[in-house]
């Protein structure tokens, strides 16, 4: 039906281990029992279910669980406003919410640790084999993908594959399992090649990152490019046990691909482009393997993914991509045509292909007009992350007086030297005068915080 079997999933769930700040270090599998707990629930096969549970061992087993059952699950942050998870589940049809919070909602049944609320929402049939994802953050709050489980583990062994995750390996996720990078490319290629995987929890810090690869040889590590750069920022702390680490989410500065290098000279360094509506790995670059040149590519698409560009402006276009994991509808708010035709979707992000390897140019709509100039905000980011600290960079477009103006929010790990004058005049000197922020921000780098 999905690809997945009862005994592999309890062999899997045996193979999850949790670090000191993660969450259900020492609970036992459980399989049975949860599904038990969600078979007493009277769903029927199809029905969609949100689990609004912490980034753990318990999220893993209800999905696992509600899946075997047929059911269509959607994770969700935990942190989600009650308000708002019961407005996303009648946005998608789902009338049951398995949580830990305490809502104040009566009945409610017991789901291994957790508990079912009822939502009084009529439920919206799907099909067993499905599973829903929350959107790429540009879509909205309240809507989901489709896609079938058995195409997110094909893209988790084609992930495995370009990134070399054997069976050998320990993976560790710090990322959260309710998106898709997290879940395909970490959860399901542990799944699917039988290797064994660590969950840890926020806050990220690179002494605790590096305890974490030391106390349970962790060999294989993912990171969003904001996390690398807390890496950089403190390059002695990378653990020199590490056999392979993958960057997915915005792209790194070439600058910065060479540091990661030099920090573990005989190590591997794997950068990767996706979305969710892709299902969710597009391209890998292994940039140990590739010269200097290449260090801003996301490198070539996987085996069976096409790519094409639907042209912008000169030679950067849209990324179009054809792939038998893309999603197979969109649900919820705004749910319209996502597809431009079967198992192809626009990205809504502008690229360049040089010799089949992509280039990542930001999103369309990171194209604004300021002072009569079309400026790429991507470039004002690239330009902000090549200063020493600076971990996290957010421009935003703001209206005085009828004219859009740019002002930049800087996150430090710290206080840089000269403060907001000395930031502004690095920052002006690598931008044209129409890409020059109206103001600087700066502020301390959030340890809790996590890119999709």
């Amino acid at each position: 039906m999905n690809g997945l079997t009862r005994s592999e999933v309890t062999a899997f769930l045996t193979r999850v281990g949790t670090t000191p700040a993660g969450t259900d270090a020492g609970a036992p599998a459980g399989l049975d029992d949860v599904q038990d707990d969600l078979a007493g629930l009277g769903l029927a096969p199809g029905d969609a279910i949100v689990l609004c549970l912490a980034n753990g061992v318990d999220l893993l087993r209800v999905q696992f669980a509600s899946l075997l059952l047929g059911l269509v699950p959607l994770a969700v942050p935990p942190s989600t406003p009650w308000q708002r998870v019961r407005a996303l589940a009648g946005h998608i049809g789902a009338a049951v919410v398995v949580t830990t919070r305490l809502t104040g909602t009566r009945p409610r049944a017991p789901v291994g640790g957790a508990f079912a609320v009822p939502t009084g929402h009529p439920t919206t049939p799907y099909r067993p084999g499905e599973i829903l994802l929350s959107t790429s953050g540009t879509s909205g709050m309240f809507s989901a993908c489709v896609h079938q489980v058995s195409a997110l583990l094909h893209n988790a062994r084609l992930h495995a594959a370009a990134t070399g995750i054997t069976a050998a390996d320990t993976l560790l996720v710090n990322l959260p399992l309710y998106y898709s990078y997290a879940l395909v490319a970490q959860a399901f290629a542990a799944y699917v090649t039988t290797a064994r995987l660590v969950l840890d929890g926020p806050p990220f810090s690179p002494i605790a990152y590096r305890d974490a690869v030391t106390a349970h040889g962790v060999t294989h590590s993912s990171v969003t490019p904001t996390l690398a750069r807390q890496l950089l920022a403190a390059p002695g702390l990378l653990p020199p046990g590490l056999r392979v680490l993958a960057v997915g989410g915005d792209r790194l500065t070439p600058a910065e691909v060479a540091a990661l290098l030099a920090a573990r000279p005989s190590a591997q360094l794997y950068l990767t482009y996706g979305l969710t509506e892709a299902g969710p790995r597009v391209s890998t670059l292994a940039a140990h393997a590739e010269p200097a040149h290449r260090y801003g590519s996301v490198g070539r698409p996987l085996p069976g993914v096409r790519t094409s560009l639907r042209e912008v402006q000169g030679g950067v276009g849209e990324l179009l991509v054809e792939s038998d994991t893309v999603l197979l509808r969109r649900v919820g708010e705004r749910s319209g045509r996502v597809l431009l035709a079967p198992r192809t979707i626009a990205t809504g992000d502008a690229f360049s292909i040089d010799d089949g390897y992509l280039t990542f140019h930001g999103r369309l709509s990171d194209f604004v007009v300021l002072r009569g100039e079309k400026v790429s905000l991507n470039t004002v980011r690239q330009a902000a992350h090549a200063i020493p600290g600076v971990v996290h960079c957010e421009p935003k477009v703001v209206n005085e007086d009828g004219t859009q103006v740019l002002d930049v929010h800087l996150s430090v790990t710290d206080s840089p030297p000269g403060g907001e004058n000395a930031v502004r005049r690095l920052l002006n000197s690598q931008l044209l005068p129409a890409e020059r922020p109206r103001a600087v921000f700066i502020s301390a780098a959030d340890p809790e915080t996590f890119r999709k």
